[in-house]
Formats: C-alpha cells, sequence, structure tokens
C-alpha cells in the first residue's frame, strides 16, 4: 500500500483519496503514511480525503489525534462532499 499511496502523492496531485475500508490491519505504520501523504500534499496546497467505516481504525485515528484533522468519511461520496466554512460537509448541514 505504501508504494502506491507514495506514488500518487509524489505525481504532484492536487488531491488524493485514499479508501482504507479495505483494510483489514491499520496500525503505526498506516498512521505514519497518512500524516506523511498530509503533509506532503499539504506543502503544496493539496489535500488527503480519507473513507473508513472501521470502528477499530476510526478509534485509533481519534486516539493518534489526527481524525480531526484528515475527517475520515464513512463513504466516498461523504468524502467527496465539498467541506464549508464551520467544518460541516455541505451534505451534512442541519437547521438544528
Amino acid at each position: 500500500m505504501r508504494g502506491r499511496v507514495m506514488a500518487v502523492v509524489d505525481a504532484e496531485a492536487s488531491a488524493v483519496l485514499l479508501d482504507l475500508r479495505p483494510a483489514t490491519f491499520f496500525g503505526c505504520s498506516g498512521l505514519r503514511l497518512l500524516l506523511f501523504a498530509h503533509q506532503r500534499l499539504r506543502t503544496r496546497s493539496g489535500r488527503l480525503r480519507v473513507v473508513c467505516d472501521r470502528v477499530l481504525t476510526l478509534r485509533l485515528l481519534r486516539v493518534a489525534g489526527i481524525a480531526a484533522v484528515l475527517r475520515p468519511a464513512p463513504t466516498v461520496a461523504d468524502a467527496l462532499t465539498p467541506v464549508v466554512a464551520d467544518g460541516l460537509s455541505a451534505g451534512r448541514r442541519s437547521g438544528r
């Protein structure tokens, strides 16, 4: 996985969507890869979007403190929804 992610990030992409749903295990190496890709894209004003619906992976992202930065989405459609200024996706805004 690392080689493919780095190839896309190094290809001067401005936005990368990484779907973690097929991953059966996600640990410290995965966290390091996400952080490296995020930082590399950010230096070019790019963005890493992450799709993840596994409870254990989401918990690890929260405990590591990077869930708030990466904002993992449960589906590709949610990950591609534009984020508005207040941090809520445009599709999730409500009158509450």
